[in-house]
């Protein structure tokens, strides 16, 4: 029977993803080792390796959705196509790095341009995947269909505000409490911060397009774009561990109450009498034979 995948794992390995060029250095180092004193000959495999060695934070992420999506078919859980849209993700990083490392030993211009065309295809695809995850599942935001169509009106948002429903009565609810989640614990100007700029370095990869412009040197490029990335990674964590936490609380809540329903269930379903109830309530014992009529 699989193990469940707990959430530290999980955590450590969407770190290691963000880690993946250092994973390319180590196969990059391991090779040049390898051939050592000889220089790394041009040939595939000489990519293929660095290659290989980048994508595995990749695929032990994906490989943890695979084993929760069993465990959920398992225990016949609705929710576990979440798990393999999850591991389909991960796999449109794949290919970026497959393209990117067959570029490098392609000659003529004209594929490599071909190569460049799909490439920028597939970095949209992995990028525009990734940030609408992050959002949705990573951070529990925009879920809420309904209160995002009442945010959206003008009227219902006058003030900043909206009274809802609750069991003390009406209580007020921003915009951004509607279209991101009720329950921000960074408040809405820093969640919609973090937010905002998780969009924009999930674009980084642009930055090619004007690297001749904008760096000195290649090494200067690749930098600035682990960086960038670093960065990213840190405000993930951020609302990543919040939402995670926000959810066990739920969770721990839901089973509280399932005991409490349990427990009153059981008490409503003993044979007493009348008499014996009235005694319970009264503190008395049923009678003085200490059994139930």
């Amino acid at each position: 029977i699989p193990r469940a995948i707990p959430f530290i794992d999980v955590f450590f390995a969407d770190a290691m993803c963000s880690l993946s060029k250092v994973f390319f250095d180590w196969g990059m180092l391991w090779h040049l080792a390898w051939h050592y004193p000889d220089p790394v000959p041009m040939e595939l495999h000489s990519i293929v390796i660095p290659s290989v060695a980048a994508s595995l934070p990749y695929l032990i992420r994906a490989r943890q959705c695979i084993v929760m999506h069993t465990i959920g078919r398992m225990k016949s859980d609705p929710k576990r196509y979440q798990h393999m849209l999850n591991a389909i993700k991960y796999s449109t990083s794949l290919w970026p790095l497959v393209v990117s490392a067959y570029q490098k030993v392609v000659t003529t211009e004209e594929e490599k341009a071909t190569l460049e065309k799909i490439l920028i295809i597939l970095l949209v695809i992995n990028s525009t995947y990734s940030l609408a995850w992050d959002i949705i599942m990573d951070w529990g935001m925009m879920q809420d269909t309904q209160a995002m169509a009442q945010a959206v009106v003008p009227e219902t948002c006058a003030g900043g505000a909206i009274a809802v429903p609750t069991e003390e009565g009406l209580k007020p609810k921003t915009c951004a409490q509607n279209v991101l989640r009720p329950r921000l614990r960074f408040g809405a100007t820093t969640s919609i911060s973090i937010l905002m700029t998780d969009m924009v370095l999930r674009y980084s990869w642009l930055l090619r397009f004007v690297e001749k412009d904008l760096f000195p040197n290649t090494d200067i490029f690749i930098l600035c774009t682990q960086f960038l990335e670093a960065l990213r990674r840190a405000l993930w964590n951020l609302l990543r561990v919040e939402w995670e936490n926000i959810k066990q609380n739920r969770a721990k809540e839901a089973a509280e109450k399932d005991i409490e329903m349990m427990e009153k269930d059981s008490f409503l379903s003993e044979p007493v009498s009348a008499v014996a109830m009235v005694n319970r309530v009264q503190g008395a014992p049923s009678n003085k034979g200490g059994h139930q009529s």
